[in-house]
């Protein structure tokens, strides 16, 4: 995408509506959400997709179905309970990606790291401004800022060693982490991870192949601590 912005009346099935923007700023896409009255409400079970300014063409370009591009995911609070609370990802979300890798450290020290948001700097450069009281908590809140994106997310599923899950939301987009821990041979640890992304126009902005790319670099600074605090 050019310096150009992309911007589109997004209407979901429960009636709602929103304007939603993306941008190309100096640390990656930018995306908004602005949510707007309803002057003529639609029925609910309809959607719809109206583009306002797409100067680049972008979505003259996307091959996904018009139903990816508009589909919104589960409310917030239905992601957390039903799918973060039980240990699964939106499967119907458009864009998807997974991962494993083998750890050379046990799993109650790879997990005490990752459930520790103040260390997720270390895990990854890219994110930064870190808001979190700790350790995580069954239904704990936290903030985190990845290049110019800010994004909330709650944990849900806790158990230490062995499962940690959060959803995180940000202007457009519904996202589920999933990450599984299990003993390997050698007092390693084998750590799979799963994550979907759902939101207006989330297919024609950030594909599986980006997402992927993301969990592959989560799991790579993952090791790269939990190798090196185990040496320490």
């Amino acid at each position: 995408m050019s310096n150009e912005r992309m911007k589109v009346m997004v209407w979901q099935a429960d009636g709602g509506r929103a304007i939603v923007t993306v941008a190309h700023g100096p640390r990656g896409p930018e995306v908004t959400e602005e949510p707007v009255p309803a002057s003529d409400p639609r029925p609910p079970g309809t959607a719809g997709l109206a583009v306002l300014d797409d100067a680049d063409g972008r979505l003259g370009s996307v091959t996904a179905p018009l139903g990816a591009l508009i589909y919104a995911g589960p409310s917030t609070d239905e992601l957390f309970a039903e799918y973060a609370g039980r240990g699964r990802v939106d499967d119907r979300a458009p864009t998807q990606a997974a991962g494993q890798i083998v750890i050379d450290a046990e799993p109650l020290r790879v997990w005490r790291l990752l459930a520790d948001v103040r260390q997720w700097p270390r895990i990854r450069a890219d994110v930064h401004d870190v808001d979190g009281d700790g350790p995580a908590t069954p239904g704990g809140r936290f903030g985190w800022s990845s290049g110019a994106n800010r994004f909330h997310s709650r944990f849900g599923a806790v158990e230490p060693g062995r499962l940690l899950t959060w959803v995180t939301t940000a202007p457009g987009t519904r996202v589920a982490h999933v990450y599984r821990l299990e003993p390997a041979p050698d007092g390693q640890t084998r750590v799979s991870c799963q994550e979907s992304l759902a939101g207006p126009l989330v297919a024609a902005v950030i594909t599986s192949a980006v997402l992927q790319a993301g969990v592959d670099s989560w799991l790579a600074g993952l090791t790269a601590l939990a190798e090196e605090t185990a040496a320490a």
